[in-house]
């Protein structure tokens, strides 16, 4: 069977199912993509093709109809490259798009007999938008509206959709929610686990912004937190408030906090060159153990997987958005957690008596729980629940794979 994914980025999460697809030998795998540089990271079994836009948005267009222009114009650059693939011969009988940005708008119209299932992770909600945009108001309402076009369009053309987590699902409207189906895109649990020697030993991270590899004694207090982007909308001033004092605190302590100094999803900072990491620091001005505090940049992921299994505190901090993979992997590692309580980070936890929630509006009893953790006995390690493992992600894909065939025969 022709089977064909089609992801702006590459892998991403269709990493493990268009391997799985790719490497069972019953299958043609093509993985449509606008990345020019995908294959540098091939996946056996499967054909790395790319789409490209001819034009972007017009500077003329009313701002609340740039994301649909935009939209409009990946489904039309994806329509070319399937239509090209099919004139070389390709059948395809199942279509897997990354669903919202308009890469599957036309697909049903180029293939109708084809299946096609969308993968959509966000619906945007005034209630949750705002987290997103350094102002809200009614004309970042509006703009948010109609942000959604392209997303209802392509879930109403698909076949399936499919969302992540049964939060993400939530964030739907009502009348869309029975065409969609919750499957998580899979923690390797074979890589991400629990190591229950690494209390008793020293560990050594590395990273591209430590001018030197860290050894941490077992002796060590470690807190940590780990992010794609130091922001607002991930809980990042709450930390490094929480982590200022805890260093003053608690003289042996570290914290070691791992990823870029960047926005991912959300706004700049007013000032410091849009730098969340550097207003903050400027704000928090010189304090005791400030030494201690350490910017990893990106990590090998067995240093992250490391700093995961030996912190004595591990910190997840969201506001109502997407959940990060950050979490379920700090779970699998069997790490100790602290996690702000919201709706984004029920479910992922298999033990949730073990995590220290916390409330990230209030800085005072956020900073003194965290602390008190700290110097305490040793936390319960987290385990993550069963359902977000790779393996049953994959089976759960395959069983919907499978009766969407089987109907359309």
């Amino acid at each position: 069977m022709d089977i064909v994914f089609i992801h702006g980025n590459y892998p991403a999460q269709f990493r493990h199912l268009a391997a799985a697809l790719g490497q069972s030998g019953q299958h043609r795998v093509i993985f449509l993509t606008a990345r020019d540089d995908a294959n540098t990271q091939p996946i056996p079994g499967v054909t790395i093709r790319q789409f490209q836009l001819h034009r972007s948005p017009n500077a003329g267009t009313h701002h609340y109809l740039v994301a649909t222009e935009e939209a409009v114009l990946k489904g039309q650059a994806v329509l070319r490259s399937l239509n090209a693939l099919m004139e070389e011969g390709l059948n395809p009988r199942l279509v897997i798009s990354h669903g919202g940005m308009g890469l599957g708008l036309f697909v049903k119209d180029l293939l109708p007999q084809a299946i096609h299932i969308g993968l959509f992770e966000w619906y945007f909600q005034p209630q949750t938008t705002r987290w997103l945009l350094a102002e809200f108001g009614l004309n970042e309402q509006l703009q948010t509206r109609m942000r959604n076009l392209p997303i209802l369009d392509e879930l109403n053309s698909c076949d399936i959709g499919v969302v992540p987590t049964q939060w993400q699902k939530q964030q739907f409207p009502a009348c869309t929610q029975q065409k969609l189906r919750v499957v998580f895109d899979g923690i390797d649990a074979g890589f991400f686990h629990p190591d229950p020697d690494i209390d008793h030993r020293s560990i050594r991270l590395e990273g591209e912004e430590l001018p030197s590899p860290l050894t941490l004694d077992p002796d060590t207090p470690l807190l940590s937190y780990a992010t794609r982007g130091m922001e607002p909308l991930r809980g990042f001033p709450e930390f490094l408030r929480t982590a200022a004092a805890a260093l003053q605190a608690i003289p042996k302590l570290h914290v070691v906090i791992a990823g870029r100094d960047r926005r991912a999803y959300s706004y700049d900072a007013p000032s410091h060159g849009g730098s969340w990491k550097d207003r903050l620091l400027d704000e928090l001005g010189e304090f005791s153990g400030r030494e201690r505090l350490h910017f990893t940049g990106l990590m090998p992921y067995v240093q992250y997987r490391s700093l995961l299994q030996r912190s004595n505190l591990h910190c997840y901090f969201t506001r109502p958005y997407v959940t990060s993979w950050s979490l379920f992997e700090a779970a699998a590692s069997g790490a100790r957690l602290c996690v702000n309580q919201t709706e984004a980070t029920q479910g992922v936890v298999q033990d949730p008596e073990h995590v220290l929630w916390v409330d990230l509006d209030d800085q005072t009893t956020l900073t003194a729980r965290v602390i008190e953790a700290l110097e305490g006995p040793p936390r319960p390690r987290c385990t993550m629940a069963a359902e977000h493992r790779l393996d049953a992600s994959l089976h759960s894909w395959q069983q919907l794979v499978n009766a969407a065939l089987t109907q359309s025969n």
